[in-house]
């Protein structure tokens, strides 16, 4: 399953639908919902005011996600309609809404079945391009994470197939969310256009699961063990590590200034599958896994092409674990400290050796929420250098999309100094999606990062060949 930035998708032409969710009455109605918010939920929404208020835009700091999936058959406009509305009433998160508070957030809820469609005809696209930058603004517009709400529908019909997109704000769906979404829409249609009830298992409430883990963050203090993890991870800084090829951005601009371009992307499928077995293997047998591996070419490249001493990177890690939350809806997602050192020019054996060390410790640094350890140890929650990991295999229908019948979609994104790297293992083989900053005046930067992965890419060829 591909992710992609919504410009770099193509969705074949056909008749533009928009299916906008509403609620009679508005929230006026909504029961006031005594369930917290998480810490992930209530910092971006704080950031998404702090944007509005220092540069008076809604526009420019776009954060969702989303997914498209295709049928081969002729649309039914009822059944996608039954079916956006059975998905809405079966993920809670839908019908949800946080608002702030100067003492911290208010969470109003509505009950399934509360919740309507309208449906906008946008009208007949010929031309994929058009098309998709009609697609891309208006879920620009509709996913602004301080109103309700932050996300929206879309198909594109033609004569005998059709595509179902779909986008939220990230406060809403994480990337798990993505690869569930489409196996559960596309079951979801199946059963409307047959008139049967849908086979999917029951799931758990992503608004439950924040007020559990709100409460148990709220109770930890700096004695507890994430927090002495993420001291070692800042070694002494007052800032989250950045990318050491990225330079620093200029001062924050005046309210209503420039912002920076939008970033570029990188897309590859980096192995087939056969070829990613013979890493996952290689690295089994020196005692590591797939993900150890991935970071340690990812640091041997780092040190090539920087000369830094020290590799240092934020990890995401799914906090699913219990069965009920494996199929919901929600933004699940801790972050977990990764570090080694690489000053001494280490090989593939050596680096894989300290990253398996690091991270069996960063599960300790991702048991608080880094909104939680930054007010504990006083610095900004803002990653600069993530790199992600997720395994699709196992997950309905991943072979279908892995050939091409879904895709994750992720909105563009300005900024000028993160650098975002996601790597899937998929039933086809392990692909990577990358964003970073733009070139700027005397700031190839862009370009010096492409080069970077196209070296990692060639040494993680080599490694897996057996060099």
């Amino acid at each position: 399953m591909e992710f992609l930035q919504i410009l770099d998708a193509h969705v074949e032409p056909g008749a533009l639908v928009e299916w906008i969710p509403a609620a009679a009455g508005g929230m006026g109605a909504w029961r006031r919902d005594p369930r917290q918010t998480s810490h992930n939920h209530e910092q971006h929404l704080r950031s998404a005011l702090d944007y509005r208020l220092r540069t008076q835009r809604e526009g420019g700091r776009e954060a969702w996600l989303g997914v498209s999936v295709d049928f081969d058959e002729q649309i039914s406009l009822p059944a996608v309609r039954k079916a956006i509305l059975a998905w809405i009433d079966r993920h809670e998160v839908l019908r949800t809404h946080v608002a702030l508070t100067e003492q911290g957030t208010d969470r109003y809820t509505t009950e399934p079945g509360a919740v309507h469609l309208r449906d906008a005809r946008v009208g007949w696209y010929s031309d994929p391009t058009l098309l998709i930058e009609q697609i891309a603004g208006s879920f620009d517009r509709a996913t602004a994470p301080l109103h309700w709400p932050a996300y929206r529908f879309a198909t594109v019909a033609r004569a005998h197939s059709f595509t179902l997109l779909f986008a939220a704000d990230h406060s809403l769906v994480d990337g798990y969310s993505l690869v569930n979404a489409h196996g559960e829409l596309r079951e979801l249609y199946r059963a409307a256009a047959a008139g049967r009830a849908p086979r999917l298992p029951p799931t758990g409430s992503y608004v439950d699961f924040s007020g559990s883990e709100r409460l148990a963050a709220d109770a930890a203090d700096d004695r507890h063990t994430a927090a002495a993890e993420w001291r070692e991870f800042l070694d002494g800084r007052p800032t989250l590590p950045g990318f050491a090829l990225v330079p620093e951005p200029p001062a924050s601009a005046a309210p209503g200034g420039p912002q920076p371009p939008a970033q570029p992307s990188y897309n590859d499928l980096l192995l087939d599958d056969d070829a990613t077995r013979r890493l996952e293997q290689r690295c089994a047998d020196l005692g590591g896994s797939l993900i150890g591996g991935l970071l340690a070419v990812t640091a041997l490249t780092y040190r090539r092409h920087s000369g830094a001493t020290r590799f240092a990177t934020v990890m995401p890690r799914h906090t699913r674990t219990q069965a009920d939350y494996h199929g919901s809806l929600g933004w699940f997602v801790a972050l977990a400290p990764v570090f080694l050192d690489i000053g001494d020019d280490p090989d593939f054996v050596q680096a894989l050796e300290r990253v398996m060390i690091s991270l069996d410790r960063a599960r300790e640094g991702a048991s608080l929420p880094i909104r939680r350890v930054a007010e504990l140890l006083s610095f900004p929650p803002d990653p600069k250098f993530v790199v992600s990991f997720m395994d699709t295999r196992a997950l309905p229908h991943a072979e279908l999309a892995d050939a091409g019948g879904a895709h994750a979609l992720r909105s563009h994104t300005y900024s000028d100094d993160e650098v975002y790297v996601w790597f899937t293992r998929t039933p086809g083989g392990l692909r990577i999606h990358a964003r970073f900053p733009a070139d700027t005046p005397g700031h190839p930067t862009a370009t010096v990062l492409q080069a970077f992965f196209a070296d990692f890419t060639r040494l993680l060829a080599s490694i897996a060949a057996g060099g």
